[in-house]
């Protein structure tokens, strides 16, 4: 099987601009009270930032909550429909393309 070890993109210009972002489980913009954080997202606590292209704009109080639950149990308990609805369509669209490229 040929597996193309995908590179590991760090871009601190799209970091910055996820947080002006809403918050994709509040729908909440950063304030001077709470920021919006970058929340990388697929490591599942093992120490590995995941690729910057691989955040999401959260609010700074469900990043902390995510990091002290863990990030799978988090989402499965606050991510609204429409965002896991999103997260699927894009999950089956990628394994369509691994297929279609013979992966």
């Amino acid at each position: 099987m040929n597996m193309l070890k995908k590179p590991i993109i760090r871009d601190r210009k799209y970091l910055n601009e996820l947080r002006d972002m809403p918050c994709i489980l509040s729908g909440r913009r950063g304030n001077e009270y709470e920021a919006v954080d970058p929340a990388h997202i697929g490591t599942m606590g093992k120490g590995i930032k995941s690729p910057d292209n691989e955040a999401l704009p959260i609010m700074h109080c469900f990043h902390v909550q995510m990091h002290q639950q863990g990030e799978v149990s988090f989402l499965r308990e606050h991510a609204p429909d429409d965002v896991l609805r999103a997260a699927f369509r894009a999950l089956a669209r990628e394994k369509y393309e691994e297929w279609k490229n013979g992966y």
